[in-house]
């Protein structure tokens, strides 16, 4: 029904070119666009009556006309109709001489009118490409110069959708064939894919709550933190500089000396610290990975504002600071790993929710005893994992 379809327009459009044919003007007075218009309408009769011979000579026409100010044909135009001829001697010595100075120099010309020329070329080749392959194979051509116009051919029609493959295809006709005549218009045409490595840098940010144990559980209340993580990545190890930031208030009094740190007021508890882990798990959609390292904790009041009264000289008595070994098994889920070129960077790069639990050895209690505890914690973050390119 589609070739019906398309042969009933065929014919509708011949003879509406043919009716337009008898009322042109005489050559001898058509401007420069007029003759490229007429030729085109022409060579568009003799594609859909599929006669190679007189499309030829109108492809001639075209390239007379053309000069450093009008365009007949588009380079794309032309090479595919060289396909439909199978005139390869012809593209390829086109080809070998055409890299990015000339398709500048094609851009900045005044284009054909617009007509369906393109389409009807596109559309033809589309529907027969297979037979255009088997004419490649079996051409007069040498092994390089079939590769060559199979790539070809698909670029032109916009067959190489996918853009890794197609960089890495262009990447193996680079290294079989180093001193071919074509590589100016194969670096031209492919993708810049970047390639990861074996190394990335990620971030991730989010919320954590945590679960006190000991004394400590007695004189906080459960606390509610800020939570982040800095990482590098290579081999499947992970190196880790993390911390959390909260201030949960005092469940009771605090005694240092004779000085009291009365129940209910604020705090800033916050803690730094370095991890080792490695990777146990890592696939398309999930990484897992157990982790150790060390930790600082700093427990005080929180610094008033500029508007709030300063506290009591005393409250420097209540500054903590302790070293605490640490444990904890993250997992990475994967939602955007699709979305990497958006970020320009190497496929592998995701991002998604970061699932953290963990425990901080507390040493707060050599301080002063109603500290003595550690803390058990779950964090959800947001996470953002870029492989660095090679």
């Amino acid at each position: 029904m589609k070739r019906i379809s398309i042969l009933l327009i065929s014919n509708f459009l011949l003879a509406l070119l043919s009716a337009q044919t008898d009322s042109l003007p005489s050559p001898l007075s058509d401007s420069t666009p007029e003759k490229i218009a007429v030729s085109r309408r022409e060579l568009l009769a003799s594609f859909l009556m599929d006669d190679p011979a007189a499309a030829g000579l109108w492809i001639d026409s075209l390239a007379r006309l053309e000069d450093e100010q009008y365009a007949g044909l588009i380079w794309d135009e032309r090479w595919m109709l060289y396909f439909w001829t199978e005139s390869y001697g012809t593209l390829l010595e086109e080809v070998s001489r055409f890299d990015a100075n000339q398709r500048a120099l094609q851009a900045w010309k005044i284009q054909p009118p617009k007509d369906s020329l393109f389409e009807w070329i596109d559309l033809y080749l589309n529907e027969n490409r297979y037979d255009v392959f088997t004419s490649i194979q079996s051409a007069f051509l040498n092994e390089e110069e079939k590769a060559f116009s199979a790539l070809l051919f698909e670029y032109l029609l916009r067959l190489n959708t996918d853009e890794e493959e197609w960089a890495d295809r262009l990447q193996a006709f680079e290294k079989h064939y180093p001193s071919s005549r074509f590589l100016a218009f194969v670096r031209n045409i492919k993708p810049a894919i970047l390639k990861p490595s074996n190394k990335a840098i990620g971030i991730s940010g989010g919320l954590l709550v945590g679960n006190w144990r000991g004394d400590i559980e007695r004189t906080l209340a459960t606390p509610y933190a800020f939570d982040f993580d800095l990482y590098y990545w290579t081999k499947r190890w992970n190196f880790t500089f993390d911390g959390f930031l909260g201030g949960p208030s005092l469940t009771r009094d605090l005694m240092v000396d004779n000085d009291v740190w009365p129940k209910d007021d604020p705090t800033s508890f916050f803690t730094l610290g370095l991890g080792l882990g490695y990777d146990i798990v890592n696939t398309s959609k999930l990484r897992i990975f157990p982790s150790v390292g060390g930790g600082v904790g700093f427990l005080r009041p929180p610094t008033p504002g500029e508007d709030e009264e300063p506290l009591p000289d005393y409250y420097n008595n209540f500054n903590f600071n302790e070293f605490h070994l640490t444990a904890s098994l993250t997992t990475d889920i994967k939602l955007f790993t699709k979305n990497y070129r958006d970020w320009n960077t190497p496929k592998g790069s995701y991002h998604g929710i970061r699932l953290n639990f963990g425990w901080n050895g507390l040493n707060f209690g050599k301080q002063n005893p109603d500290l003595t505890g550690e803390v058990f914690f779950f964090a959800v973050n947001y996470n953002f994992f870029a492989y660095l390119a090679k």
